[in-house]
């Protein structure tokens, strides 16, 4: 194989080699390119490798199965519209600008379809040249089973135990209340005066032990989880049905509703009473964050094999420091919030394989961005880690 060192000492003399010799060197050079394209195109690993100014000169086989790419596509010199999913270009984009090499980090990607993929970025100085190389795995067919099946097991484990706690806390608070309604009967009967303070002090232990049962009820509600139900369900219909179901609400609370409905988005298969709870929880989070009336404004749209769903309010909005905490268990901004909406929200959206993400700022708003693949056709669990192979 030639090797750099040849064809820089190939490039002094070019004026001295004869015509024939010449010919017989470039037609070794072809040969030599021809045979690196066909070894790059037959590794299972993405290679993407980028110029000093970001454009891309070479793409193997595997970068254009990865991303679905096209004969014309597979020209395309921006390597931002070739990666598509917006966390992945983030990824890249951060790295190069900062010169950063990055080794074997995990990014779950949505588009072109939902992928764990092994993203590593290194920097070549080829003939006083820096190129860029990327280099994409496709691990979702290992990864992902097994976090996800460790992810169930864990929630199960903890969502078992929280939920015997509570069985255990609820069966004498339902005690404590009883005992508190009799007592609060015999101080009514007291012909003594003066016993106003004493039916206050009573209401408010009743008060909040309502509360504290109100609670319990809502995470055993949220940790009985029942096997998904898939049916072809048209979104649209599923998010208007839902807008009329909380209409009175939010006609109450002095908010305009405006629906952008993509109605190409064809019927896919989810779990409508669950994603009905979703958007349920979502528009409801909304109508607390806009006390004093506001707009709301709910979109869905279809790229490729996905479905995005925003639903965006004008109300105080979520301090910078507290979003990343949003989707956990009992956190809440709101004085009254039980903290479970939006986790529960997270949970279907994740068992769909979806993503939710949100952004928002301080007296301005809240924007809720959910991603769905598009499933059309019920799939048979796999009988084994080889059948699964096989199906990918």
């Amino acid at each position: 194989m030639i090797t750099n060192e040849f064809i820089d000492r190939l490039i002094h003399r070019i004026d001295k080699i004869d015509k024939k010799n010449l010919q017989s060197y470039v037609l070794e050079l072809g040969q030599d390119r021809n045979f690196l394209f066909s070894l790059f195109d037959h590794i299972l690993e993405g290679v993407m490798v980028l110029s000093a100014k970001q454009e891309v000169v070479f793409i193997n086989r595997r970068i254009r199965q990865l991303f679905d790419l096209s004969s014309e596509q597979s020209h395309e010199r921006n390597y931002m519209t070739i990666l598509q999913d917006t966390r992945l270009k983030a990824r890249v984009q951060s790295a190069l600008q900062e010169r950063n090499e990055v080794s074997h980090e995990n990014i779950e990607v949505l588009i072109p379809r939902p992928m764990l993929i092994k993203l590593s970025l290194r920097y070549e100085t080829i003939m006083a040249k820096t190129y860029s190389v990327i280099l994409i795995e496709n691990i979702s067919q290992n990864e992902i089973l097994i976090r996800e099946q460790f992810q169930k097991e864990n929630w199960k484990s903890i969502f078992e135990l929280a939920a015997g706690i509570a069985h255990e806390i609820g069966n004498p608070l339902n005690s404590i209340n009883i005992h508190l309604k009799l007592l609060s009967n015999k101080i009514q009967s007291l012909k003594q005066k003066n016993t106003d303070p004493l039916t206050n002090e009573l209401a408010i232990l009743r008060e909040e032990t309502n509360r504290l049962d109100e609670i319990i009820r809502n995470f055993l509600r949220a940790t009985r989880k029942k096997p998904l139900n898939y049916e072809l369900t048209n979104i649209n219909d599923l998010i208007s049905k839902t807008v009329d179901f909380l209409r009175p609400e939010l006609k109450e609370s002095k908010i305009q509703v405006t629906q952008q409905l993509n109605a190409e988005i064809p019927l896919f298969l989810i779990d409508q009473d669950r994603m009905q709870q979703v958007f349920i929880n979502l528009v409801k989070n909304s109508i607390q964050a806009m006390v004093r009336g506001g707009k709301l404004n709910i979109q869905t749209g279809l790229k490729d094999k996905l479905c995005f769903i925003q639903i965006q309010d004008t109300g105080v909005g979520i301090p910078e420091s507290k979003l990343p905490k949003i989707f956990d268990a009992y956190f809440t901004t709101k004085e009254e919030g039980s903290g479970l909406g939006l986790m529960i929200a997270y949970q279907i959206i994740s068992e769909h394989h979806g993503r939710i993400e949100a952004t928002s700022k301080v007296n301005m708003g809240t924007t809720f961005r959910i991603v769905l693949p598009i499933r059309k056709e019920k799939l048979e669990l796999p009988l084994n880690e080889t059948s699964q192979k096989g199906k990918g």
